[in-house]
């Protein structure tokens, strides 16, 4: 009788705190971005809401509010930031003065985040992720994901869905570790056309632990769609790319610029 009991509590707590170990606000899949360390990524951009004073993640890892619109600066909710913002997030803030101070926005509580310590990635995290790690290329392509195109990135022991279909890099031969961010390659095609889901296609890559950044710039566009992907290192720099170009560690005027972040969480090695 005792036996039972314990089963029912048992069961009557697993209802409660859910049977699963997805953690809120974040992506299964496991990162390498350094040799030492691995992160797992927050589950959509970076937004921050004005009249609530509240930073929350994206509802979608394609959702992207940009800066498309005349009327940005009164937007009550946005996604780009001004670098280091964290202890000011207003798109207003510009920072221009040298020596401007990095707060980190994962400092902040984060709505939808959990009771994590969220962090930014710093230009040689970014570049190894991308570059470095074991396999990388093979772990890396371009995509759309509900007609919004980005990158997509694997995570280190990627188990591909039966019924999902994926091309990296490297099974383009357009590509190579020497090309990849040099600008000069002559073939221009739209590489975003590689992979394209849908929602519920996309969400079984996500299921397995996948990474889409979305393009998130607009201020090349001649079509009203964004057509760059910029995001925010800890340093006043940080991961940039197109439909062909890739810089992991692009250079970048702290005084200019609005950017996405998308934050990460260390994994702790027990």
């Amino acid at each position: 009788m005792k036996t039972k009991l314990f089963f029912c509590a048992l069961f009557a707590t697993l209802l409660l705190t859910g049977c699963d170990s997805k953690e809120e606000g974040t992506i299964s899949g496991v990162f390498s971005v350094s040799a030492t360390q691995q992160v797992k990524f927050s589950s959509g951009n970076l937004q921050y809401t004005k009249s609530t004073k509240t930073f929350q993640f994206a509802e979608h890892q394609w959702t992207v509010l940009g800066n498309k619109d005349a009327d940005f600066d009164e937007k009550d909710t946005f996604d780009l930031f001004a670098w280091g913002s964290g202890d000011n997030p207003s798109p207003e803030r510009l920072e221009s003065e040298e020596g401007a101070k990095f707060t980190d926005w994962g400092t902040n509580p984060i709505a939808n985040g959990g009771e994590f310590k969220w962090r930014t990635l710093t230009n040689e995290e970014w570049n190894y992720v991308f570059m470095e790690r074991p396999n990388a290329l093979n772990l890396l392509s371009y995509g759309q994901v509900e007609s919004v195109k980005g990158l997509i990135l694997l995570p280190d022991a990627w188990e591909q869905p039966s019924d999902v279909q994926f091309v990296s890099l490297v099974d383009t031969a357009k590509i190579t570790s020497s090309t990849i961010d040099v600008k000069n390659r002559s073939d221009e095609t739209d590489l975003t056309s590689l992979n394209v889901y849908d929602a519920a296609t996309w969400q079984k890559m996500e299921d397995a632990g996948a990474v889409f950044l979305p393009f998130t710039s607009w201020k090349y566009s001649d079509n009203g769609e964004p057509v760059e992907g910029e995001y925010w290192s800890t340093t006043d720099s940080g991961l940039s790319f197109d439909y062909i170009y890739i810089w992991p560690d692009r250079g970048s005027s702290i005084d200019a610029n609005l950017m996405a972040v998308r934050l990460v969480k260390d994994v702790v090695k027990e």
